[in-house]
């Protein structure tokens, strides 16, 4: 009897892994100092939650942001869950890896790469803290790869199993 889809367990993984993303972009992601250009002194500490950081990403791309890439890792998770529910698995744990890597390091760069702070020419953004929102970010494509490793483990150890018996049947036969 096939089982309901509802009960699936890349279902279930998937859904895990994106209720990990919900949260993050619902929680504060990342804190900056706004630092006068003038004086360099920083003035005020601004807090983002992670879907504020995932819009002005998307808006930084367009502005050529260094920074920005690191937005590029939520198209890259999104096509890990494409390929995990495709059954992808080795596929899927790259896209997964190469999005944690690309969010992580561009996000990092915000440290050393001042940003804009808005329309105000007088004052920039410098990233000072990453938050709890940040590492659930990169705990949701970690989470996926981490399982669809596993899922590829066992189709290829089912798969060499399968393998054995049909080689020791023909064995068998002669």
């Amino acid at each position: 009897m096939k089982k309901p889809l509802l009960f699936d367990k890349r279902l279930v993984v998937l859904g895990i892994s994106l209720l990990l993303y919900i949260i993050a972009l619902s929680l504060p992601a990342l804190a900056f100092d706004i630092v006068d250009n003038q004086t360099k002194q920083t003035s005020f500490i601004s807090v983002m939650k992670g879907a504020e950081v995932t819009i002005w990403g998307l808006l930084g791309l367009f502005f050529l942001q260094i920074p920005a890439i690191g937005w590029l890792a939520n198209p890259l998770y999104w096509f890990s869950c494409k390929l995990f529910v495709q059954k992808k698995y080795k596929f899927s744990i790259v896209s997964a890896f190469i999005a944690i890597i690309v969010g992580f390091t561009g996000t990092i760069s915000a440290y050393w790469l001042t940003l804009p702070n808005g329309s105000n020419p007088y004052s920039h953004l410098l990233l000072t803290k990453l938050l709890p929102g940040f590492w659930l970010w990169l705990a949701a494509p970690g989470f996926l790869m981490i399982i669809a490793s596993y899922f590829a483990y066992t189709k290829y150890k089912n798969r060499l199993v399968l393998s054995q018996k049909l080689s020791r049947n023909l064995l068998d036969e002669k």
